[in-house]
């Protein structure tokens, strides 16, 4: 016999046992979301907007499992006026990406922490300064690599409510004006967000 088909052979009883013990769930997600970019010289998650998206969970256990999404999220940046300051500038960032998160989740009771790595793709992005706005350079990357965790509360057999944060890992662009150049920080800029989200389980 083919030494290949008589691994097959040996392979496929206990990859179709694993498979069996394997259950899988998925659903919807959305909610709102604020953010701001580290190295862009600002401070505050003054940039709000929303994320939604659908999602595949594969539970190896009643506490253990991997969760793969696919989301649409808007980040950025924004300064807004101070008129008690004297300050009537305004400028933001804007950014709309399709991510795709990986993460490993453990439940304990009502809850599910996750942790994970999410990798996104810049579908849009815009520069505004006092309403204008203005060319984006140096360009953004096309493409943004972070990590991100979370935490769930299982309201229901459907309805879910999750709180995570994320950061980019790479530099989602050069850093227009460096001051520290072996700074993390000052390397690049580099997208933080904060999102709550609404679940809904099949």
């Amino acid at each position: 016999m083919n030494k290949r088909l008589f691994l097959l052979i040996l392979i496929l009883p206990v990859s179709m046992g694993l498979l069996a013990q394997v259950s899988f769930t998925g659903g919807l997600r959305g909610g709102v979301v604020t953010s701001q970019v580290s190295g862009d010289g600002l401070a505050g998650w003054n940039r709000f907007g929303y994320g939604a998206g659908a999602y595949v969970e594969m539970g190896f256990s009643d506490e253990h499992s991997v969760t793969m999404e696919m989301l649409y999220l808007t980040k950025g940046s924004r300064k807004p006026a101070d008129p008690d300051n004297g300050d009537y500038n305004t400028f933001s960032m804007n950014f709309s990406y399709v991510e795709v998160p990986l993460t490993y989740n453990l439940k304990r009771g009502v809850f599910q922490f996750d942790l994970g790595a999410y990798a996104g793709v810049l579908l849009s992005s815009d520069i505004e300064f006092n309403g204008a706005e203005y060319p984006v350079e140096p360009a953004f990357n096309s493409t943004d690599i972070g990590i991100t965790g979370g935490v769930h509360w299982l309201a229901g057999e459907h309805l879910t409510f999750n709180l995570r944060g994320s950061s980019s890992l790479l530099p989602i662009r050069p850093a227009p004006n460096p001051v520290q150049q072996f700074s993390y920080y000052e390397k690049g800029q580099y997208n933080q967000v904060l999102a709550l989200l609404l679940g809904y389980r099949f």
